[in-house]
């Protein structure tokens, strides 16, 4: 009788395929996540260049100045005195100004991520921060609203879009305080004209945020106890320790409108920056001394996994070698690490120009 074979594979054949699959998935993951990398960092720098865009349309429409980085809902200043003392209404930020300028506190299109995917970075989680005042179910872990008020049943919601990957220069870009006394404030913010600003291809208009949250609350402006987000936060390139080193003083890197008159600012060098600051502010919560300077909220959102090393002109190791995307005042974009918009030189502005007399 003739025997019949059955054909098939064998367990050693098979073992065989299964590893040249594994092999390959192991060569293939990496350049996977390099390519989804690359198309995230093209995104995100892609919505800076909008954002740019619209700037340039805010400034034609404006004769020529930048807008402001947030103030108070209801805002108003009349025999020196501003009005409301504190954000009970919320706050209106930049980018409802540049792509909602006709919708009014409240608004449906506030209470929905809808149409607002130019502020979303693909390389933060949830597409980046929530505002300080947002709708239900919006928040992130641990936060509140940062006011308690509701209208027709609804809480307040800052008229900002729901979730921020960006934040602009505060050197540029007044915020809240227009009265000088407000909020302990000896200079008031004034809106700034962009051509004053000198080498507008070098000076940088705006810039990614941690999609950290740790890093990006705050205590309430309006007597909460509870963390609040801080997404409508500005950032500058100045820094506590080089302006104590002129021989003035700012308690913190964001109180920036408290330095004395006559003073002048220190901006930042790249040692003042934390090398690594989720891993610092995520490991000392709460803080108990404030960052040096507001740099380190920069984002450092662009590169696989967390490449770590030295830097040029650092004296600190351990740096966190990811980049982020940089908007300067002329509209182009470039994406580097944050150390090298201050070194060999500072990127963020000859002066603070929101803040006279300089």
């Amino acid at each position: 009788m003739k025997s019949k074979r059955v054909s098939g594979f064998t367990l050693v054949e098979l073992l065989v395929v299964i590893g040249i699959i594994a092999l390959l998935i192991s060569v293939l993951l990496p350049a996977l996540s390099r390519a989804r990398e690359q198309a995230n960092m093209v995104k995100c720098a892609s919505n800076l260049r909008q954002i740019g865009q619209a700037i340039a349309i805010y400034e034609a429409n404006f004769a020529g100045t930048l807008p402001p980085s947030n103030f108070y809902v209801g805002l108003s200043i009349a025999n020196g005195t501003q009005l409301p003392a504190t954000p009970v209404n919320g706050y209106v930020h930049w980018s409802s100004l540049l792509f909602a300028s006709t919708l009014g506190p409240q608004d449906p299109r506030f209470f929905s991520t809808s149409g607002w995917e130019m502020f979303q970075c693909p390389s933060l989680v949830n597409g980046g921060i929530p505002p300080a005042n947002t709708y239900a179910g919006n928040n992130d872990a641990g936060l509140s609203n940062e006011t308690s008020v509701t209208i027709n049943g609804q809480p307040v919601v800052d008229m900002q879009a729901p979730r921020m990957s960006y934040m602009l220069n505060e050197a540029l870009t007044p915020r809240s305080i227009f009265v000088a006394g407000f909020r302990g404030s000896t200079r008031p913010y004034v809106f700034v004209k962009a051509g004053s600003v000198s080498n507008s291809a070098g000076t940088i208009m705006a810039t990614e945020m941690w999609g950290f949250q740790p890093i990006m609350e705050a205590s309430s402006n309006v007597g909460g106890s509870a963390p609040v987000s801080n997404s409508r936060r500005p950032v500058s390139g100045i820094s506590v320790s080089e302006t104590k080193a002129l021989g003035y003083t700012i308690p913190k890197a964001d109180s920036a409108y408290v330095l004395p008159i006559p003073g002048e600012f220190g901006w930042a060098q790249i040692d003042d920056m934390h090398p690594d600051p989720s891993s610092y502010y995520s490991n000392n919560s709460p803080l108990t001394k404030p960052p040096d300077t507001t740099l380190d909220f920069i984002g450092r959102n662009h590169g696989v996994g967390k490449p770590m090393g030295n830097l040029a002109g650092s004296s600190q190791g351990g740096w966190d070698l990811r980049k982020s995307n940089f908007l300067y005042v002329d509209g182009h974009v470039e994406t580097k690490h944050v150390s090298e918009t201050v070194y060999p030189i500072s990127q963020w502005g000859p002066k603070f120009y929101s803040l006279p007399p300089y």
